[in-house]
Formats: structure tokens, sequence, C-alpha cells
């Protein structure tokens, strides 16, 4: 990124109580090499203009209905499939189920084992043309299968080996996977933490074959002589296609992404939201390392935990979703010890200009965002999993 002038797209737009954004300033310019850099300082929306979830489902899967395909654990995927029909991915079941618009349950493709169209721990759906879906294992050279939403499996396959699944949040006629490649041994070797890269890569029309796009720094990750550990609010690599041929990455390690082509890996876009503060207090990590470790840790685990280093810094988001628009949405981080409070999403549309800000309601997890729906899994009061969809509003 060193070698890119500074094209810069500077939204700039002060909120005032009671009153409009004032005037937006734009300056728009492009480098030699085609990547558009984007810096957003303050929201476009003004009070009018800003998007809102409602509280109350338009369908939960669980009060519509009765029965085991009505029951829910560990829900991985919940989208809106052809002709209206909702499809869940229950991490429990290994099952993909489908239900109507009214939330009837339809019928169920899957189920737990090595078999065709079986899974160990499914993890994410993939929506394709003509009532199709690709199912996808969470290991990496896991297995995979192809089905029509009305006659069941077309075809399954395994992931080729070190390749994990992205979440494809839009619908894609392409597969795109993670390389997990693992570090070096000498890496393995030295104390402290580390991040090997990871390669974005497209998967051939059988699954069975990959061609790489492009690298970016992997999962944070602390060795000391004992073992290893993810470290307490460690950062992630994060991938999501936009259905369109591209995918947006991004590191976490601010609140910034960058749009690349497909194919190429060239980067077309990097968007960035400049003064928002990550700092965490030593009261926050403390917590967050108290949900770690459990009511009952054992000694060695919490002499362990308590070795991992302290950060100064939280992750700029958790989770990264391209909505039926193009928009991106970038989540907060909350970890264990925030995951039951509402989440704020930074909004930024197809050009990378932060539009605003979206809440989700507690205990909610987001999953996929359409133009005037979202999908997700909110957990109540007994923890009791409940796929939903909730009205997106837009002024």
């Amino acid at each position: 990124m060193r070698h890119l002038a500074r094209a810069i797209l500077a939204v700039a737009a002060t909120a005032v109580a009671g009153c409009e954004a004032a005037p937006i300033s734009t300056n728009t310019s492009r480098d030699s090499l085609g990547v558009t850099i984007v810096e957003s300082v303050a929201p476009l929306w003004g009070a009018r203009d800003a998007w809102r979830i409602e509280e109350e489902p338009i369908l939960d899967l669980v009060e519509i209905g009765s029965g085991e395909m009505h029951t829910f654990f560990r829900v991985r995927d919940v989208l809106r499939a052809g002709s209206g029909d909702l499809a869940v991915a229950d991490g429990a079941s290994q099952q993909i189920r489908i239900y109507d618009a009214t939330g009837r349950f339809v019928r169920a493709f899957g189920g737990p084992g090595e078999g065709p169209g079986e899974f160990r721990s499914l993890w994410t759906l993939v929506l394709r043309s003509g009532g199709r879906l690709v199912a996808l294992d969470r290991t990496a050279g896991g297995s995979g299968a192809e089905f029509d939403l009305r006659s069941g499996l077309i075809s399954s396959f395994r992931m080729p080996e070190g390749i994990s699944p992205v979440r494809h949040p839009v619908p894609s006629e392409v597969v795109w996977g993670l390389d997990l490649a693992p570090g070096t041994d000498e890496e393995r070797r030295r104390a402290d933490v580390q991040r090997p890269p990871v390669t974005v890569v497209r998967l051939s029309e059988d699954r069975m074959s990959s061609d790489s796009v492009t690298s970016l720094p992997g999962y944070e990750n602390l060795v000391i002589t004992e073992g290893d550990d993810i470290p307490i609010m460690g950062r992630l690599p994060h991938a999501v296609p936009d259905g369109e041929g591209r995918v947006a990455m991004g590191t976490a390690d601010a609140l910034e992404y960058s749009i690349v082509d497909g194919r190429t890996g060239e980067p077309r876009l990097i968007a960035r939201i400049l003064g928002v503060p990550l700092t965490v207090s030593s009261a926050e990590v403390d917590r967050e390392r108290e949900e770690w470790l459990g009511p009952d840790p054992s000694p060695f685990i919490r002499d362990f935990m308590a070795r991992l280093p302290e950060p100064a810094e939280k992750p700029g988001y958790q989770r990264m979703i391209v909505d039926a628009d193009g928009n991106v949405w970038a989540g907060e981080y909350l970890g264990l010890a925030r995951r039951d409070e509402p989440q704020e999403w930074y909004v930024l549309d197809s050009s990378g200009v932060w539009l605003g800000v979206v809440d989700t309601p507690a205990r909610f997890e987001l999953m996929r965002v359409g133009a005037a729906e979202v999908f997700g899994v909110r957990r109540d009061a007994n923890d009791v999993e409940h796929p939903q969809v909730l009205r997106l509003v837009k002024p």
C-alpha cells in the first residue's frame, strides 16, 4: 500500500443536535494504479436519514411452530432463498432446513456423518441462482454439498486441502475460501504474538481446486513454551465476497477494509473511518479474560491466561457483511464479555463513504442484510436460539 498515491475522498459531516447535518465537503481523485482511498471523519446520514432495525421480528421460527424442526441449537446461517423461503443451517443437527415465507417447515437436507450430503461441522450456506444452495463445513478441507431447494442433493465434494470457507452474505455463483497455510517451523518456535498470512482463494466450479487471489495477515496467535492460544481480543482476517466478483477484506487493525478484484487480487478501493476510539481499559480486558476462563478454570489454564498479553486496543470490527445493495457493514467488537449487548454496525456505501451507524438488538447475531430486512439468530433469557427476520427501516 505504501506505493499508492494518497488519493482521498474526505467525507465530513458535522452533527448538530436538533439540526440537519452541515454541508458535506468532498474531494475525489484516483491514483495511477486505479485505487481510490476513501476516508470518512463523520457519517453522511443526518437524524432523518438514519436506518434502523425494528426490535419486533417479522418472523420467528421458534414462535411460529413447534416440534423438532422448530428447535434450534448452534444456528450458523439464516437466509432468504427462492420464492421467499427461508433456509437455516443448524449446527447441532447438521441440517439445512427449509421453511416457507410464513415459517412453516417444508423439508430438510443433510445430517451428521461422512456420506454424500452429510456434515461434521456445518457452518455456512452459499445461495446460487436457480434455487440452489451450497452448504459447507467449517473445517479446512471439509465436506460440502450442493442442494436444489425442491429436489435435494445434487452433488457432494470436499474442499481442497487446507482451504476453509468464508461466509457469503449475498448470493454468489463462485465459492470463496481462505488458505490457512501454517507458520514456518522457525515461527512456531518463536515465543511471541504471530500472524501468519492467509490467502483468499477462488474455488473451481466443482470446488475441488482453487486459484489464489491475494493474501492478508491471518489469525493472531500467541506462541509460548507451554503451547499457543488466540490472544485476548485477538484480530482475525475478514474476507467477504460481494456477489459481483469482488471481495471486501480487512484485518480489523482499524476501521478499514479494501475491495479487491476477485480474479487479479488488485485493490480497487480502500475505505477508512477515522477517529473511532478503540482503546480498552484494564478493567475491560480483565472482564474479557474472566469470560474466557469460565466458572472453574484449572490452575494451569488460569496461569496460561494470565500470561496472554494485555491489549491496548480492541479490533476495529468483529464481523463484516456486504448487504444486498453492496453496502459494507462492520460490526463493533463485543467479544465474550459484551456478547449480550446491542451491537453498533458501521455502514459504508459501495463507494466507501461512511453512511452511519445501525444498532442490532441485544442478544441478536446479525448474519445477513437484505434490502428491507435482516436475518440472524436471537438468544432469549434461557439461551434458546430463535432464527429471526427483522425489518430494516430506511426513511
